[in-house]
């Protein structure tokens, strides 16, 4: 028993020891500490080159030589947007002999519409981007608009610590737009149970959980999903530190009673919409511009000041109206009211004309709206008083009409909006004396109890006396305006947006991860191996958001630029992109990656800045080898085969009918007959779902923009490894399958690119049929055939035709193959 005793202790302090150690050596590692930059002697254009070379040297190997230039075009083509290059495109590169033909050819295509479609499709898998909701129902949501914001930022350019910080907390900036609201669209593409489940808790909390994992892996390189229901077993993130970062994301609404009533939404209106409805307003706000305006005496300046004054205007403001009077100041009259001072005698030092806002008076104004009151005389007291029945908001400023019209009545018109008319009570006496006819607004009248009655509480920035009645034909104008702005903003639609809870959520480690037990209480924060904020209160989503880029943090620079380099040489510095902890594998070349990180922060987070520092090193544009051995020697160029998206695209391209339209809702291709309802996606009850094929135009749009369904992904997607977006994924599988050359050889849509292919090659009637098969090689795999290969489809050709010739080279291993 003795010698059990001391075994036992002995292997409990092993285990200790162990894990000492482990926490230790986690946080010395490389990952956590801030870059550091080895000084060379070289244009940066070539430090790249060093790096990649030194490392080679160690393997014994050396960069590959110089790629052909049609090799490059097609590679850069791919690479910057996503589609084969066009013939005169390569024959203009090709007899381009000048030394910047190669910068050229870089910027032509960065500056392209496509550009931010390629680099989107890489950000979407690690934004998990659907158009369902995925789980069972896997419903439809509109956050295409998210889509087209992140195509957008790619093409502006927009630095990454911008693109970082509006889409996880656009919603908290200052004064934020609807683009920076709808950026936060990005962690709402977290699959979402339907909003009527009854485990509305426990999906809320699988929705924070897949906020934290996609955050973790997108900006950090952490699996910070280790330390959900533990502390984590090999990097120094404990289960508190997990769920410090959990109570960040703890305060968003999150369900509704209903399908479609899933947390915060905002209305969205297409750009096309956006302007048209804004050229309405401004044909509203000018419906009176032709009006003659009446200017206002030489003592303007004096009273300009006065009707600033943002004091209680307890008196009246009396002028004399002896010739046209405009007068500039909070609320506008923008029609008639000078129809009550040119046709009608005022009395002087009447209070003839009032605006009012809340307040009790004897003419029961109505508190909080706005009303005006006309009367004719002292002496007859005949007038009319109106309550308009539109809130008047304190602290807002609001365009306002008070419109006499001929004597007959009188229309109170708020932001453009008629609110209310009243008929004119008794008779106005006809009288006119156009010497000196008193006007006031703001106050009271002389026979009210009251003084302080019809009081304006606040400043008057315009007010404007026009000189014509606001006649019939103006207000059937106004309905008309009124009612296509009315049309536009019903087609707006609700997209997923972020947005804070009034009252933070109390957050509290949930043992084992199980939501229903609830451990130790704690508060928003970061681990403690990374550097902090210097923060006096409770952070949140902004202040992490700021936090990840902020330039003390080692990580999130390296990550970013690792993602990059991925793309563009197939194998990243650190080739499990998503995991820079102990457990994932280390840097090919840390220097590399360190020295990219700082360039990237030092020079504004530019991301094109980065890719052209890429794209211009020699180790871009070296010949390619296979993959197994680029991946056993980093800084080699692997031969790859396009992505699923690329080669839908590619077919449509080469065929000649790609629709390059940009942005907008997603699209239904055609796609194999019952293949929803085989997999149950039409079932009632279900997501009751049905695939209507787009109209001719929209089907044969880039690949992008199908419509993503997590549950069924478009056939033509999954078979060549596209990922459902379910989870995040930082890098997606490759496969070879025979069901993928079913789908390049009957897929209707690849079937109809051929048969469109086949079309176009015979209707060069005027070539010769060399001709054209050299037109067909720069078209599919941009270069000419060799003699063997023209033999060959010359062979084909008069075997079976164009459509076979067209068919073959489409499948060509070549064809399919990022060179």
């Amino acid at each position: 028993m003795i010698t059990f005793r001391y075994s036992f202790r002995t292997i409990v302090a092993v285990i200790y020891l162990f894990v000492f150690c482990s926490t230790f050596y986690a946080s010395e590692h490389w990952a956590y500490k801030f870059p550091q930059r080895v000084e060379v002697e070289a244009k940066k254009s070539a430090v790249i080159d060093f790096f990649v070379e030194s490392t080679l040297k160690e393997g014994g190997q050396i960069i590959q030589p110089l790629a052909s230039k049609s090799q490059l075009i097609r590679r850069l083509s791919y690479d910057l947007r996503g589609i084969p290059p066009s013939p005169e495109e390569v024959a203009s590169f090709a007899n381009d002999g000048s030394d910047i033909a190669w910068e050229k050819l870089i910027d032509k295509f960065l500056s392209s519409v496509h550009f931010g479609e390629r680099m989107a499709q890489n950000w979407f898998d690690l934004a998990r981007f659907a158009d369902t909701s995925g789980y069972a129902a896997d419903r439809t949501r509109n956050v295409w608009p998210y889509r087209d914001w992140v195509i957008k930022s790619f093409n502006d350019n927009i630095p990454f610590d911008r693109f970082t910080v509006e889409q996880l907390a656009g919603d908290l900036l200052p004064a934020s737009t609807d683009d920076q609201k709808l950026a936060t669209g990005f962690h709402r593409q977290a699959m979402q149970a339907k909003g009527n489940n009854p485990r509305k808790e426990e999906f809320r909390i699988k929705g924070i959980v897949d906020r934290i994992n996609t955050t973790g892996r997108t900006w950090l390189g952490l699996t910070l999903e280790c330390a959900e229901c533990h502390d984590h077993k090999y990097d120094p993130i404990s289960q508190k530190e997990y769920y410090k970062i959990f109570a960040i994301f703890n305060n968003i609404p999150h369900l509704g009673s209903g399908y479609n009533t899933h947390g915060p939404r905002m209305k969205y209106l297409s750009a096309d919409d956006k302007t048209r409805a804004k050229e309405l307003q401004n044909k509203i706000k000018n419906l009176s511009t032709n009006n003659s305006a009446l200017t206002f005496p030489v003592h303007s300046k004096h009273l300009l000041a006065e009707w600033k004054s943002p004091k209680r205007l307890k008196d009246p403001k009396l002028f004399s109206l002896t010739s046209d009077l405009t007068i500039v100041s909070k609320i506008k009259t923008t029609s008639s009211v000078a129809d009550i001072v040119s046709k009608y005698d005022w009395k002087a030092g009447q209070r003839s004309f009032v605006f009012g806002i809340g307040g009790e008076s004897q003419k029961n104004a109505v508190p909080g709206h706005l009303f005006a009151w006309i009367s004719s005389s002292a002496e007859t007291w005949s007038g009319v008083e109106i309550h308009g029945s539109f809130p008047i908001n304190d602290g807002e400023e609001h365009e306002v009409a008070v419109i006499f019209d001929a004597g007959h009545s009188i229309h109170l018109v708020v932001d453009g909006v008629v609110d209310h008319t009243a008929k004119i009570i008794g008779k106005i006496p006809s009288s006119i004396a156009r010497s000196n006819r008193p006007l006031s607004i703001g106050s009271g009248y002389d026979n009210s109890l009251d003084k302080k009655a019809f009081h304006f509480e606040g400043s008057f920035g315009e007010v404007r006396i026009y000189d014509h009645a606001f006649v019939l034909r103006e207000q059937k104008n106004l309905k008309e305006l009124q009612s296509q702005i009315a049309k536009i903003q019903s087609r707006a639609l609700e997209v997923p947006v972020m947005q804070e809870l009034e009252k933070p959520r109390e957050t509290h480690v949930l043992l084992r991860g199980d939501f229903k037990q609830k451990g130790e209480r704690v508060f928003p924060g970061v681990p403690k191996v990374l550097p902090s904020l210097d923060l006096k209160r409770s952070m949140n989503r902004l202040d992490f958001a700021k936090w990840l880029v902020d330039k003390n943090n080692p990580l999130t620079a390296r990550v970013t630029v690792n993602y990059l380099w991925q793309h563009f040489f197939g194998i990243g510095i650190v080739s499990t992109p998503s995991d820079f902890g102990v457990q994932g594998e280390p840097p090919s070349s840390l220097e590399l990656l360190d020295w990219l990180a700082l360039e990237f922060i030092e020079n504004g987070w530019d991301r094109k800045y980065l890719i052209r520092l890429m794209l211009n090193s020699s180790a871009y544009k070296q010949k390619s080898v296979s993959h197994s051995l680029a991946k056993e020697h980093f800084g080699l160029m692997p031969r790859m085969r396009l992505p699923a998206e690329q080669i839908r695209d590619h077919f449509l391209t080469v065929s000649g009918l790609l629709n390059s339209k940009v942005g907008g809702p997603s699209i239904f291709p055609m796609q194999p007959e019952g293949f929803y309802e085989e997999r149950g996606q039409n079932t009632p009850g279900n997501s009751n779902f049905e695939w209507k094929v787009s109209d001719s135009n929209d089907r044969y749009r880039k690949s992008m923009y199908i419509y993503w369904k997590r549950m069924a992904l478009h056939p033509s997607l999954s078979a060549f490894d596209a990922p459902t977006r379910q989870v995040c994924v930082s890098k997606r599988s490759i496969s070879n399958t025979p069901q993928q050359a079913l789908v390049t050889l009957n897929d209707p849509m690849f079937d109809e690119c051929s048969r469109a292919f086949s079309k176009k090659l015979s209707s060069f009637s005027d070539i010769s049929s060399e001709g054209i098969i050299d037109k067909a090689f720069m078209l599919c795999l941009s270069r000419l055939p060799d003699k063997h290969e023209k033999k060959k489809f010359l062979e084909l050709l008069n075997k079976d035709g164009w459509y076979s010739v067209a068919t073959v080279l489409l499948n060509l291993d070549e064809t399919l193959t990022r060179e």
